[in-house]
């Protein structure tokens, strides 16, 4: 599944963004705040689970030899 992003705009302190998030044919737009980017703890096994699904996604790999290789060979930011 492809989503795009389109910046709106900020709000005139810099404390948020205006964007609007499409997949497919439906769009939704977000006001996100610097917080809404920092993770807690707690949401630190989610956040792997989906950082590891689209590296895997994105880089086309299909088995578990290449998806082994390649995941350990790089270093993820959360």
């Amino acid at each position: 599944m492809d989503v795009t992003v389109k910046i709106n705009g900020f709000c005139a302190s810099g404390g948020h963004i205006n964007l609007t998030a499409t997949v497919g044919s439906k769009s939704r737009n977000f006001t996100l705040n610097k917080s809404d980017f920092q993770l807690e703890p707690e949401d630190y096994e989610t956040a792997l689970v989906i950082i590891l699904r689209n590296f895997v996604k994105e880089s086309g790999l299909t088995n578990w030899a290449q998806i082994k290789t390649d995941i350990e060979g790089k270093v993820f930011k959360l």
